[in-house]
C-alpha cells in the first residue's frame, strides 16, 4: 500500500496543500435502499499556489456532480475516482481551473453513498429492540468518514459543519452536534467546535429521551430507557470532574445514545453525543466506567487530536488517564490504582493472543505505511499510553505537579492536531524551568515508544484490591475442585470490578489445574455467574468454557457472540473457537450467517483473525 500521503499514511488528501474549513451537509435518508442522497458543500482554504486539485478520500461513493461556486456562477470540475484499495478506499481528484489562488474555495459535491458504506449501519425493524422502525447509525473512527461523504479524511484536519437531514417523520435524528431546528421529517444540526471528520455522526431510530443533568440527557429505544437513566445516572456527576481536571468544556452539550448490540465498539467519544453499547448495562452502575473514558475524550481527542493515527496513543494512552483520575476522584486512589491495574491484565492477554504475530503494532507509536488503522487497533495505544504518562507523572512528582502541566498543555493545543513530538516539546518547555529538570533526563522516550511488548516500567500502584483478584486466581488455577469446595476464600465478598479481573488473571494462568466441567460449574456457583448481567463477566466465563473445551456449552457461547457485536468481546470468542478444532466449523458457519447484521469495521476483523480474508 505504501504512504498515502505526507501528513496521515491512511489518506489520500493532502492538508500541507488544501484544508476544509467548514462543511454543509444535505442528506436524504433513504431506508428502502439503505444509502444517503445528497450533497455536500465544503469551503477549503487553498494554501498553495496555482494548485492544480483537489485530492478527497472516497470509499463506495457515486458522484453525481462536482462544481465550483463563484460569485456569479457555478463551474463544473472535471473529476475521477482511482482504483480502491482494500479497506482503505480511492482517490477523488476534482481538477481546478488554471492559477487558482490561494484563499478560500467553495465545492459542491452531489453524491450517493453505496447501501454497503463501510461508516453506517442499518437495521431492519426486526433487529432493533421495539421490533417496529428501521434504524441507522454511523462508526466513522478511524477511516469510515470517507464512506460518508467526500472528505479530506484525516485527523490532521478540522472543520466546522451544518446539516440538513430529511428522514422518516415518526423516527428521531441525531448527530454529533447541536440541534438547530427540528420539524416534522427535518433536522438541521450545527457543529461550531472544529472536528476531524472521524468524528463525524449520525443515528436515527425510534428514540426517546430522559435528562441527567442540566446539559445531559441520555437517548435510547423505549424499552430500555429507564434502565439507561438509572446506570448513567453519574455522568453529571463525570463532566464535573472531568472539567477540574481538564478545564472548560468546550461542546455545550453532553448527551449519551444507548445505541443497538451490533455497534462494534464500547463507546465512541462523537461530540455532544456519545455513542454507548448496550452491554454496559449491568445493573449496578459497574461497567460505567466507560463513560468517564468517552468523557475524557472531549478533551483528549475531540480538541487535542492524534494528526494521524500512528500517535493513536496521544488520543487513547490521555484518555486513559484522564478516566482513571476521574474514577479516583470519585472513588478513591485505590480504585484508580486497580483500574490501572486491570487494565495491565488486558494488555498482557492482547499481546499474548491478538498481536502474536504482529509485535510491531505493540509498540506506542507505530508505523501504519502498510497497515489500516482498523488492522493497528488494540489495547497498546489505551494501556500502554496510560501506564508511561502515570509513569511520568510519578516521576516529576504527582497529580498535583503534573495535572497543571496537563491543563496547559490541552489549552495550548486545543482545536488542534499533534504528533508525539508536539507533546514531549511542551514538556520540556514546562518543566525546564522548575526543579523537576533533571527528572525529564530519566525518561527514556524510545524505549517507552519504540520498543516492542508491555510497558517497560510499571509505575508502583496501590495493590490492595488487585491483590484479592490475584490471590483467587493463583488459588483456581493450582488448586483441584474438591479443595477449592472447602476453601472459605472461595466464598469471600467481592467486588464486580475484582470478579471481572480475577477471571481475566484465570484466564492468564498456564496450565489450570482440573479446567473441566465441574471446576467450572463450582465457579459459576460460588460467584452467582449463571444469573450475572454483566457483559465484561460473561465474555471472561464464555472464553473459560472454551479453554475447557465444553463441547456441550458452544450453543450458549455463540449465542453470547450473537447478543452483541462489540469487537471487544466477540473477536477473542472467534479467536479462541478457531483456534479449537471441534468447534472451528461451527464458529465459521454462525460467522458467516450473521456477518451481514455486523459493521464493516466488526465483520473485516473477524474474519482476518479466523484466516478466511
Amino acid at each position: 500500500m505504501g504512504r498515502l500521503g505526507k501528513v496521515d499514511p491512511s489518506s489520500y488528501s493532502q492538508p500541507e496543500l488544501i484544508t476544509t474549513l467548514h462543511s454543509a451537509l444535505r442528506w436524504q435518508v433513504d431506508f428502502k435502499n439503505t444509502k444517503l442522497v445528497g450533497s455536500v458543500t465544503h469551503k477549503f482554504n487553498v494554501l498553495e499556489k496555482n494548485l492544480a486539485a483537489i485530492i478527497l478520500d472516497v470509499r463506495d461513493i457515486k458522484i453525481t456532480n462536482a462544481e465550483l461556486i463563484c460569485d456569479k456562477s457555478h463551474i463544473p470540475l472535471n473529476h475521477f475516482i482511482s482504483e480502491s484499495i482494500d479497506d482503505i478506499g480511492a482517490k477523488l481528484t476534482l481538477e481546478l481551473p488554471q492559477g487558482t489562488a490561494p484563499g478560500n474555495l467553495l465545492v459542491r459535491i452531489d453524491y450517493e453513498t453505496s447501501s454497503a458504506a463501510s461508516g453506517l449501519q442499518w437495521l431492519t425493524p426486526e433487529q432493533t429492540l421495539g421490533k417496529t422502525h428501521p434504524y441507522m447509525f454511523s462508526q466513522c473512527q478511524a477511516i469510515h468518514a470517507r464512506s460518508i461523504l467526500p472528505c479530506q479524511d484525516t485527523p490532521a484536519v478540522k472543520f466546522t459543519y451544518e446539516a440538513t437531514v430529511e428522514h422518516p417523520s415518526d423516527l428521531t435524528a441525531l448527530m454529533g452536534a447541536l440541534i438547530d431546528k427540528r420539524g416534522p421529517g427535518c433536522t438541521t444540526f450545527k457543529q461550531e467546535v472544529p472536528i476531524p471528520a472521524y468524528l463525524l455522526a449520525i443515528a436515527i431510530g425510534k428514540l426517546v429521551s430522559k435528562p441527567l443533568g442540566p446539559q445531559s440527557n441520555v437517548w435510547a429505544e423505549q424499552g430500555i430507557i429507564d434502565e439507561c437513566a438509572e446506570e448513567f445516572s453519574q455522568t453529571s456527576e463525570m463532566l464535573k470532574t472531568a472539567s477540574d481536571i481538564c478545564g472548560p468544556y468546550v461542546w455545550k452539550q453532553y448527551d449519551l445514545l444507548v445505541m443497538p448490540p451490533s455497534f462494534p465498539f464500547g463507546g465512541m467519544e462523537n461530540p455532544c453525543l456519545t455513542f454507548v453499547t448496550p452491554t454496559l448495562l449491568a445493573g449496578d452502575k459497574s461497567l460505567a466506567d466507560v463513560v468517564a473514558h468517552e468523557i475524557a475524550h472531549s478533551w483528549t481527542g475531540n480538541l487535542v487530536t492524534n494528526k494521524n493515527f500512528e500517535h493513536f496513543w496521544l488520543n487513547e494512552g490521555f484518555t486513559v488517564f484522564v478516566e482513571t483520575k476521574i474514577v479516583g476522584r470519585m472513588h478513591g486512589d485505590k480504585e484508580r490504582d486497580f483500574h490501572m491495574l486491570r487494565n495491565l491484565t488486558d494488555l498482557q492477554e492482547c499481546i499474548r493472543t491478538q498481536l502474536a504475530k504482529q509485535p510491531e503494532l505493540t509498540k506506542l507509536v507505530v508505523d501504519l505505511s502498510n497497515c489500516g488503522p482498523d488492522d493497528a487497533f488494540s489495547t497498546v495505544p489505551y494501556i500502554k499510553g496510560s501506564t508511561f504518562l502515570r509513569y511520568i507523572e510519578d516521576l516529576l512528582g504527582g497529580p498535583e505537579i503534573f495535572e497543571p502541566f496537563l491543563r496547559q498543555y490541552l489549552q495550548k493545543y486545543a482545536y488542534k492536531s499533534v504528533i508525539t513530538d508536539d507533546f514531549k516539546q511542551a514538556l520540556y518547555e514546562y518543566f525546564n524551568g522548575t526543579d523537576k529538570k533533571g527528572k525529564l533526563t530519566e525518561i527514556d522516550w524510545d524505549m517507552w515508544l519504540s520498543c516492542e511488548g508491555m510497558p517497560p516500567i510499571i509505575p508502583k500502584f496501590d495493590e490492595t484490591l488487585a491483590n484479592v483478584s490475584k490471590q483467587l486466581a493463583q488459588l483456581w488455577g493450582t488448586k483441584t475442585t474438591s479443595e477449592l469446595r472447602d476453601l472459605p476464600d472461595v466464598k469471600q465478598r467481592i467486588s464486580s470490578h475484582q470478579l471481572i479481573d480475577f477471571l481475566g488473571k484465570l484466564i492468564e494462568c498456564k496450565g489450570i489445574k482440573d479446567l473441566n466441567e465441574q471446576k467450572i460449574e463450582l465457579l459459576e456457583t460460588a460467584y452467582n455467574l449463571k444469573n450475572t448481567k454483566n457483559a465484561e463477566v460473561r465474555f471472561r466465563l464464555m472464553r473459560l468454557y472454551i479453554m475447557a473445551r465444553l463441547l456441550d456449552r458452544l450453543d450458549e457461547i455463540i449465542a453470547f457472540a450473537n447478543s452483541n457485536f462489540r469487537m471487544k468481546f466477540c473477536r477473542p470468542i472467534y479467536r479462541d473457537l478457531g483456534n479449537w478444532p471441534d468447534a472451528r466449523p461451527k464458529a465459521i458457519e454462525n460467522f458467516k450467517r450473521v456477518k451481514d447484521q455486523m459493521m464493516a469495521v466488526c465483520s473485516h476483523t473477524i474474519e482476518k483473525d479466523l484466516g478466511l480474508k
